[in-house]
């Protein structure tokens, strides 16, 4: 048996108005700067559910026993819409749910707003969108045998994707709510021919332009629909082949400051329009703000998505690519809300965080992320194929695996869908601020719940050393499944008596057949907790 070092891969410490959209603002005046104008009160507006939802809307809405007349999806006035449109020269997104109005305004203009008897607030609306893909390799390639084979069979066989396919689990039923910077080539690419011919895509929108036409623009949600729900002769590229979509865009590269409101306007949509779940491959950080801010209640996002997911929508965000930027590195909002799923990336063939997904914790010390999966994929492209890079992309192969498990588990509440995804993941109850809990498994979901998870490692403190000692046989198969990779990875962490993790470290074993960690690099009070082929373990340091 021999002792070894160990090799640290990473270490880190620690109705227009009902709509949404009044009108396509443009350009603005070089001295006017966007704003939030919030109103008083909705007094007296009428409101009628059963006109105003989509049947699936209100079929949500029962199931999570929630009340049909919530004022928050009153409309908000026209009058006092149209009194700050008499002032302004831009107004555009009006949100019911924070009864609201952007606009762009000069100081003169605003100071006016603020006048007003029915304005009780107004807030600047300055903040950076970052796409949540880093970069993309994109190729010519039209059939499968010219792409990367292995690639496409791992990025689903690293969650059990084949299972549901195999029980006929393909997220039938399930109305997925895309968020992205456009669907260009949706309408004609083959590798969506299926949602077509079926008439899936349910409703579209660019809330920029104000009209249905979203296959412009980015391709980027082009690649991030193929990875829920691609499929190309007969080869899956997601595992919900089989849902219903709506398709929003709403990011404009050339306008960087200005995406807040309509992501705002596509989820109050989303919801109008029977969303089930929403997939945003997007994240915000603030011009005006900083990391510490990334709390899941300062961002307007970041309270809508808690609001989307009150109303009983399973939202699902992108971590964030800002993990190598060290004047950054956190989670982005709306990811960083307690309410949304958050996946982080993994590196491919390896297996680990990839170095650009961003990390937890939130800036209020909350876990984040909640999960990883494979952030390179094979996905449709622009013309073939592509093979696109980023939290952007390991997102939607969650939400692909979330319709699923919704679709075999239908009477269950998006928090049960949310709680079941992070248990079924491969690190469970293991946890870390990289991986989440690790990689959604479906043959959780499959599998004999009378099977026990064996040990695969002993935790002895002797000497004023605590070894790790990794068992030679292993039993049980898959109970103690973890993604594949031609590497054995070992997670630790030392975690303090509050429960907030200090360090956590991922090692790549390289055949060792124990692990020693001297006492006296503990501080009083914390524990180490390890986990290994499924099985977790914790001790206590003197």
């Amino acid at each position: 048996m021999r002792n070894v070092v160990p090799v640290i891969l990473f270490l880190i410490c620690f109705q227009p108005v009902s709509v949404g959209y009044t009108g396509y603002v443009d350009n603005q005046n070089e001295n006017e700067q966007g704003f939030w104008v919030f109103f008083t009160d909705k007094d007296g507006v009428d409101f009628n559910p059963f006109v105003f939802f989509d049947e699936k809307a209100i079929e949500r809405r029962v199931q999570n026993g929630l009340c049909l007349f919530d004022t928050l999806d009153f409309p908000v006035k026209k009058e006092y819409v149209r009194g700050v449109e008499a002032i302004v020269s831009g107004a555009d997104v009006v949100s019911r749910w924070f009864n609201a109005v952007h606009v762009y305004a000069s100081p003169r203009e605003l100071a006016e707003i603020e006048t007003l008897p029915y304005v009780s607030s107004v807030e600047p609306a300055s903040l950076r969108l970052i796409l949540a893909s880093a970069d993309k390799e994109e190729s010519d390639a039209s059939i499968l045998d010219r792409v990367d084979t292995a690639l496409l069979r791992d990025q689903l066989s690293h969650m059990d994707g084949e299972l549901f396919h195999s029980n006929g689990i393909t997220g039938s039923g399930v109305r997925i709510a895309i968020f992205d910077a456009g669907f260009r080539s949706v309408d004609r690419h083959p590798a969506f021919k299926h949602i077509r011919k079926n008439n899936r895509i349910i409703d579209t929108w660019d809330f920029h332009r104000g009209r249905k036409n979203v296959y412009t623009s980015s391709v980027h949600g082009t690649m991030v629909l193929s990875a829920i729900a691609g499929q190309l002769d007969e080869q899956p590229l997601g595992m919900a082949k089989d849902a219903e979509f709506l398709l929003a865009r709403t990011e404009i590269r050339r306008e960087p400051l200005a995406e807040e409101k309509y992501w705002l306007a596509a989820v109050e949509w989303a919801d109008r329009n029977g969303a089930d779940i929403i997939n945003s491959s997007l994240g915000y950080v603030f011009h005006r703000y900083f990391p510490g801010e990334m709390d899941g209640r300062t961002s307007l996002v970041a309270r809508a998505a808690t609001i989307a997911a009150q109303k009983g929508i399973l939202v699902i965000n992108a971590a964030g690519n800002q993990g190598n930027d060290n004047h950054w590195r956190i989670i982005v909002t709306p990811a960083d809300a307690d309410s949304v799923l958050t996946v982080g990336a993994l590196q491919y063939p390896e297996m680990i965080r990839a170095s650009y997904s961003s990390v937890g914790p939130t800036a209020d010390g909350r876990m984040k992320p909640n999960v990883s999966a494979l952030g390179t994929v094979v996905a449709a492209g622009r013309r073939g194929m592509a093979k696109p890079v980023g939290t952007s992309f390991a997102s939607p192969l969650v939400t692909g695996f979330a319709a699923c498990l919704w679709q075999m588990y239908p009477g269950r509440t998006n928090m049960e869908i949310f709680r079941a995804v992070e248990q079924s993941a491969s690190l469970y109850p293991y946890y870390d601020y990289a991986h989440g809990y690790g990689v959604p498994q479906a043959s959780r979901f499959f599998q004999d719940d009378h099977q026990i998870r064996m040990p695969t490692f002993d935790l002895v403190n002797k000497n004023d050393t605590i070894h790790i000692i990794i068992r030679k046989k292993i039993g049980t198969g898959d109970i103690n499944h973890q993604p594949a990779s031609e590497n054995e990875y070992l997670y630790y962490q030392k975690k303090n008596a509050d429960g907030q993790i200090a360090r956590y470290y991922v090692i790549d074993l390289e055949g060792a057949e124990q692990i020693s960690i001297g006492v006296d690099s503990f501080t009083h009070g914390q524990l180490l907790k390890v986990h290994f082929r499924g099985h977790t373990a914790e001790i206590n340091v003197p």
